[in-house]
């Protein structure tokens, strides 16, 4: 029998009534790993998750990136637990989201004014709304992926829609440049999330695209939602050094707890007064509560420096190990949040192969990810733990015929 099987038995219940199974894309178990993928998970704490079936495993996904600090995080549970007993949202604003707001406003160097909401795709809706409210133009440059209520191609999404957006790369300014050379005028905000894989190109692109943005009178978002609390505590601004006009933090600034939030300069964000962004839960109690804790372990402990210790431990294991077996893979981008890749000379079999070792680990008691967080939860002895299953993976797929 499948070590596995009661997820998979689940799974094809909660297919009789969720489509995919599951409410997120990326949560989809894939049926080439049937028999060593888990499809749901009951427990986590630390570093370490349990499924349905009852095994264990290191955990590198951390719910996606939002478990900054670890499962079941004693500070972050203790304030939340405390909270339900007051009461999870109101038909008033509730103080939290003052004394929120202004911890924000000292750490975000953007951060002038502060609002909230409880995804990241939604949080990033909101500010291209702020956007082309406040510079009266509709067109929105994008450079990466900003959830998926602003992916603008494929079904379901008008063709009127994508006419009022641009997507443009990472790393060069030439086609923002052409983008504003040709219809500068039409465009009300460029919006940035870092491309991890390449991500140090930051500090010429980042720079770039700002006095561009400020040449043009065109706003600057930054899509902070895996960055912030991970790659710095303040995220890309902080890490490169440049101020955008607009920026969006969700994930890791609540451990888990759904919460995100826009900010920035405080003459676009008060558009919020005539451009209508209103949500019931906008600012519940729980997340409020979550981030207040979070934002206490960020001020007074080294999680900024753990994630980059661990990931860097991380990154350096598993590359040695790829070059000691001549594997094509490798870790690329920065430590806290690394893209784990196949490079074979035969690019159409890179995809079965990091499947392959996916499947390889999971039966090792270690789940990955395209992107692999640390959490400041993870100990040197589990990122050990970690490479030896990884290695010994490694092994696996060499000798199935690499």
């Amino acid at each position: 029998m499948s070590r596995v099987s009661k997820s998979w038995e689940l799974y094809a219940r909660a297919c009789d009534v969720i489509p995919l199974g599951t409410q997120t894309h990326a949560k989809a178990p894939r049926e080439a790993l049937r028999d060593v993928e888990p499809c749901f998970i009951v427990r986590g704490k630390g570093c370490r998750v349990w499924d349905v079936d009852g095994n264990e495993y290191i955990d590198f996904r951390n719910g996606l990136g939002p478990i900054s600090l670890g499962y079941c995080f004693d500070a972050v549970d203790d304030a939340v637990k405390a909270q339900i007993d007051n009461g999870y949202v109101f038909g008033y604003a509730h103080p939290l989201e003052e004394q929120v707001a202004r911890r924000l406003v000292d750490v975000i160097p953007c951060a002038e004014k502060v609002r909230f909401l409880k995804t990241g795709g939604e949080a990033m809706a909101a500010v291209h709304r702020l956007a082309r409210g406040f510079t009266g133009r509709d067109v929105i440059a994008t450079c990466g992926y900003h959830g998926w209520m602003n992916t603008v191609t494929g079904k379901g999404t008008p063709k009127a829609i994508g006419s009022v957006h641009r997507q443009l790369p990472w790393g060069d300014v030439t086609p923002y440049e052409d983008l504003f050379r040709d219809s500068g005028n039409e465009v009300a905000a460029v919006s940035v999330s870092c491309d991890y894989r390449d991500i140090e190109k930051g500090h010429t692109f980042l720079p770039a695209l700002r006095a561009l943005t400020e040449k043009h009178g065109v706003l600057l978002i930054f899509d902070e939602i895996v960055t912030g609390f991970r790659l710095a505590r303040a995220g890309a601004q902080e890490y490169f050094g440049v101020i955008p006009d607009l920026a969006v933090f969700a994930k890791g600034m609540s451990n888990g707890v759904p919460l995100s939030c826009y900010c920035g300069r405080a003459d676009v964000m008060d558009m919020a007064k005539e451009v209508v962004i209103s949500s019931t839960f906008g600012g519940d109690t729980l997340g409020l509560a979550a981030c207040n804790a979070v934002l206490d372990v960020y001020e007074n402990e080294p999680v900024i420096h753990t994630l980059w210790a661990r990931g860097h431990q991380l990154h350096t294991g598993f590359n040695a190990a790829c070059a000691e077996l001549d594997m094509p893979a490798w870790f690329w981008g920065l430590p806290p949040l690394g893209m784990l890749s196949f490079s074979h000379e035969d690019a159409s079999r890179n995809a079965d192969l990091f499947v392959q070792f996916n499947g390889e680990v999971l039966k090792r008691g270690v789940i990955i990810y395209s992107v692999c967080y640390p959490n400041y939860s993870h100990s040197e002895s589990d990122i050990d733990d970690a490479l030896d299953a990884m290695k010994d993976a490694l092994i696996q797929v060499k000798e199935s015929g690499l």
